[in-house]
């Protein structure tokens, strides 16, 4: 009792005002139930639709419209009601009445982040815990590369862990302790996108990860970036973002450079304010998905973005500058090892970089070589456009 009472001493105006909205929503949310037994509710993050959560939603509509499955989105999201090809009532906003009521009467949660579609995280926490438990499903946003703190049982508790190749689909079912059949290897939706819309645009994008040791939500915006400008990760990709003879040589192979930072590094793009002007920063208007489906090459550090690159089968670097200081202090390195299994060479220097993207121009256009096709087939032996399938039929059997 001392505990359920130190908890509700946290609640504060907004969960009030929610509480409210789920009272009066329960007694509808049980008449709903009686017409509508199997609704689904599925997220990416509250303000983002361009992920595995956004293309299996699209594709059960359209080959399922018997079922009950809303996507939720806030206000401010990259989609609204009109970007799917006209109007769609089964876009919800995030946290709204409507929100409020199909998750009373929802059945099961998707969710590719860590929060599923719940519209007041604290108050739905204590429903969760003391009143109804919903089944998830774990879609995911990448493919796990590294240790299992984060994707374990305990943290996450989902019903259906969906994995996007079969090594880590091996790793993940016996090391992150879900019961068996919980964890499922049938490639990730945004895959059967992949396939049917690659296309090569002459460019070399580099797309590094983020660093959770770096900023702290506890400092000032101010402390956070004097650590930010300070940090390991700033000096080299700044410094490589004015690598002259790096972007010279791209430019006289005929390709263009872009440059996405990570969305938990957004606010700090600002901050490379002096890079090469053959650099295209790109701050919106584009998805992840769009410019992995459109590169040439990618140049990535440990982001899982290149799992996407090598199931279209292009050729990839790694600039890995801080390996022990990013498994120390990020995460822990897990059953993947980039020199033994990555997609592309690994490199440290950015000497060492440039000589990596030589060896894949071949006649003025970069193209990936059989050793690393190789290694791209065998870590995805479902290589289709099947995968939305498979994961609709994967969630009907739960």
């Amino acid at each position: 009792m001392g505990k359920i009472l130190s908890t509700f001493k946290k609640i504060d105006l907004v969960d009030i005002k929610f509480l409210f909205r789920f009272l009066v929503c329960q007694l509808p949310a049980l008449v709903l139930k009686l017409f509508k037994k199997d609704i689904w509710l599925i997220c990416e993050r509250y303000d983002t639709a361009e992920d595995n959560g956004w293309i299996l939603y699209q594709w059960i509509r359209k080959n399922h419209p018997e079922q009950d499955i809303y996507f939720i989105l806030s206000k401010k999201g990259k989609r609204d009601k009109e970007a799917v090809e006209g109007p769609d009532d089964h876009i919800v906003v995030w946290s709204s009445w409507r929100h409020c009521l199909l998750y009373l009467a929802a059945r099961l949660l998707i969710k590719t982040m860590f929060p599923p579609p719940r519209p007041c995280r604290r108050l739905c926490d204590y429903y969760v815990k003391y009143i109804k438990h919903y089944p998830v499903v774990y879609l995911r946003h990448g493919i796990s590369t590294s240790g299992v703190e984060h994707h374990h049982y305990k943290v996450q508790g989902a019903r259906l862990f969906i994995c996007g190749a079969k090594p880590e689909y091996d790793y993940i079912s016996k090391s992150a302790g879900y019961p068996e059949g919980y964890v499922q290897y049938t490639g990730f939706a945004r895959f059967d996108d992949l396939l049917k819309n690659q296309r090569d645009e002459r460019f070399v994008l580099i797309m590094p990860t983020w660093r959770r040791y770096i900023v702290s939500p506890e400092n000032t915006q101010q402390e956070n970036e004097q650590a930010f400008v300070q940090s390991t990760y700033f000096h080299h990709f700044q410094s490589l973002l004015n690598n002259t003879e790096l972007m010279d040589y791209i430019e006289q192979a005929g390709y263009k450079v872009k440059f996405y930072i990570h969305a938990e590094f957004s606010s700090y793009l600002h901050l490379f304010d002096k890079v090469d002007p053959r650099v295209e920063m790109i701050k919106g208007g584009v998805t992840v998905h769009d410019l992995l489906m459109s590169c040439s090459l990618l140049i990535t550090d440990y982001s899982s973005v290149f799992f996407d690159v090598a199931y279209m089968k292009k050729p990839m670097a790694f600039y890995q500058f801080d390996f022990e200081e990013f498994r120390a202090k990020h995460i822990s390195e897990g059953y993947f090892s980039y020199k033994r299994h990555g997609m592309g060479p690994v490199v440290e220097t950015q000497a060492e970089l440039l000589e990596a993207i030589k060896a894949f121009n071949v006649d003025g256009k970069f193209v990936n070589t059989d050793f690393y096709l190789q290694r791209c087939d065998a870590f995805f032996p479902a290589h289709d456009n099947h995968n939305c399938e498979r994961i609709y039929r994967a969630i009907k059997e739960i």
